[in-house]
């Protein structure tokens, strides 16, 4: 990957503005296969987004007209792409310090010049804001993107996990659960279609707010940003769970380099 005047792309965690760290470090897949079975292995909160659970958290988002454990359903891109009315169009992979890379303040994807950091920030906040101010009311139709436990490479203890869903709008919506608290937060944002990219921020923190693509989303092993405001960019990994005890589809677990 060429930066502009053919210089190399960014490599490793690389100063942003204010010399806050950007965050594209390349990881590759079987870096994050191998965090993945480890956070799996540690995870011990399957009763999470349940059907008593969701009796004992009335605050927290659920789509009406769910089948207890439809919120762990695996979402492979076939399912993605007719819902979203996507085909023929490729999938777009969001793989941050691969595709996606950091150089002297702009942000490149596929190589293409996407703007300075504060100007790529600025655009997942407004993704994120016109999901979060759309009218998306639970008891329409909602496609179920499965559960997710929010880690960095190389970290296997997560303590945060994450359900996600998504109207045919592209808006959406789910729960992020500090299973060490317990405090569930509604998450809320939106799908670019053109792009794919996905960005929802966590309760009420606007300023914040978590970014990844949509394709990532049909895999078990799906590369993230956490934008800490528009000053710091923190690369996650979110790992899909597969819930035995739920009622799950198998995702699109083909490997993506």
């Amino acid at each position: 990957m060429r930066g502009p005047n053919g210089g190399a792309a960014a490599r490793g965690v690389v100063a942003g503005p204010a010399g806050a760290a950007a965050g594209f470090a390349r990881v590759t897949p079987s870096n994050r296969y191998t965090t993945a079975v480890g956070v799996r292995t540690n995870y011990n909160h399957w009763d999470i987004y349940g059907g008593r659970w969701y009796t004992d958290h009335p605050g927290a988002w659920f789509a009406a007209g769910w089948a207890t454990g439809a919120a762990w359903r695996a979402a492979s891109w076939a399912s993605v792409g007719a819902w979203m009315d996507y085909y023929p169009t490729t999938p777009m992979y969001y793989d941050y310090g691969n595709n996606i890379t950091y150089e002297n303040n702009n942000v490149y994807v596929d190589g293409q010049d996407a703007g300075t950091t504060e100007q790529y920030y600025a655009q997942a906040t407004e993704l994120a804001k016109s999901g979060a101010t759309a009218k998306a009311p639970s008891d329409g139709d909602w496609l179920p993107l499965g559960v997710f436990a929010l880690t960095k490479n190389r970290q296997t203890n997560a303590i945060v996990t994450i359900q996600l869903a998504v109207n045919k709008q592209g808006v959406i919506r789910g729960n992020y659960t500090d299973t060490k608290t317990g405090k569930t937060m509604v998450i809320q944002g939106a799908v670019d279609k053109k792009t794919q990219q996905v960005a929802f921020t966590v309760g009420d923190n606007q300023s914040n707010l978590i970014e990844t693509g949509l394709y990532n989303l049909t895999k078990d092993e799906a590369p993230a940003l956490v934008h800490i405001g528009d000053g710091k960019t923190e690369q996650y990994l979110l790992v899909r769970l597969k819930n035995k005890d739920q009622d799950s589809a198998d995702a699109d677990s083909s490997p993506t380099s």
